[in-house]
């Protein structure tokens, strides 16, 4: 079994995973690697957003949350959050309300499965439960998922790769326009006139595919 973890996660974790032992005897092999979004990869299309309680509100109140959740479900066919601790226990100021919604934003609009831990074991353990029922044996993981095969899920890749746009999204643009070339064709106005999308929504998108690109610095 293996299992690739983001290098900034917590040594606790990372050793725990490494010492238990797999369902066959084997060692857990746990790689250690700079990801671009999420901290654990536990199977072929599957990471996981680890969150302390008080780095979960802090994400809210900083804007790291709509991102990270929204480049998540972009990036990965599953996706789980695990909180760990407790973000209701007055980290800093922030009503519950606004952090049950957040949970349930997670769950019901980017369509994650968010779980609760207690401290780096439990959250350890519940990894290594995961990734056993993930993988099944296999060892293809790598630092970046796959590209699919399949011409409308690679179509869907593409396009939600822009600023803001999940597979939701995604899927909205092409169903519009036809096709990603005519979704990249698009102006600003014909985005923005599509319901769900506004201007600003729709003028990042534009400059996020106009920006020339920038020559590296010598």
């Amino acid at each position: 079994m293996r299992i690739v973890a983001d290098c900034h996660e917590p040594a606790a974790i990372i050793n725990r995973l490494r010492a238990t032992k797999s369902v066959d005897g084997s060692a857990v092999e746990v790689e250690a690697g700079a990801l671009d979004v999420g901290d654990y990869l536990i199977g072929p299309g599957a990471a996981v957003e680890r969150k302390a309680g008080g780095d979960f509100v802090a994400s809210l109140l900083d804007g790291r949350f709509a991102a990270q959740a929204a480049k998540l479900r972009a990036t990965y066919d599953t996706v789980v959050w695990i909180i760990e601790g407790n973000p209701y226990d007055g980290h800093v100021s922030l009503e519950p309300t606004v952090i049950t919604g957040a949970i349930s934003h997670l769950a019901i609009v980017e369509g994650a499965t968010v779980l609760r831990t207690q401290t780096p074991q439990e959250t350890a353990d519940l990894l290594l439960s995961l990734a056993k029922r993930l993988q099944d044996g296999r060892t293809d993981l790598a630092l970046r998922p796959n590209k699919p095969a399949d011409p409308r899920l690679l179509a869907e890749y593409i396009v939600s790769g822009l600023p803001g746009i999940g597979r939701r999204k995604a899927r909205a643009l092409l169903r519009h326009f036809g096709s990603v070339r005519a979704v990249f064709a698009a102006n600003a106005a014909e985005i923005a006139a599509i319901r769900g999308f506004g201007r600003k929504s729709a003028e990042a998108i534009r400059t996020a595919l106009d920006t020339a690109y920038p020559e590296e610095p010598n």
